[in-house]
């Protein structure tokens, strides 16, 4: 549960979008809003550990390519993060060599998932980790 709900139990889940490329964030920000998310988004790693200074959400989708921090180093530094450490981490990403599902897993991330992606296919693992967030 995002500190959002603990605050305010009626309110929606809230994802975090992390990716450089703004048609990308806007297509996943407009995607999970229709389906009834809260949507914060971040355009680089800096800016995703920022914005995590003061919010907790219920799921996370990020970028691996990104300027200055990679996807993996920011889901490292979740992972280091006690008060972040159960936020699930959705890689959404162009890299998709056995090598890189590898470095995901190993870096924290609950799914890898590689652009061109589905729609629907992120939204029903948005609702997936969603749902386990509530049940916990």
């Amino acid at each position: 549960m995002s500190k959002l709900d603990k605050q305010n139990p009626k309110s929606s889940p809230l994802v975090l979008v992390v990716d450089d490329d703004p048609g990308i964030r806007r297509i996943i920000e407009i995607l999970l809003q229709k389906n009834g998310y809260t949507v914060q988004t971040a355009s680089n790693g800096q800016e995703a550990l920022d914005t995590l200074d003061t919010v907790v959400p219920d799921v996370m989708v990020l970028d691996v390519m990104m300027p200055g921090m990679s996807g993996f180093e920011v889901c490292r530094a979740v992972r280091a993060n006690k008060r972040l450490q159960k936020v699930p981490v959705v890689f959404l990403t162009a890299k998709g060599t056995p090598q890189d599902y590898k470095t995901g897993h190993d870096a924290g991330g609950v799914v890898y998932m590689v652009k061109p992606f589905r729609p629907e296919r992120l939204l029903q693992v948005v609702r997936l980790f969603c749902r386990a967030e509530a049940d916990t």
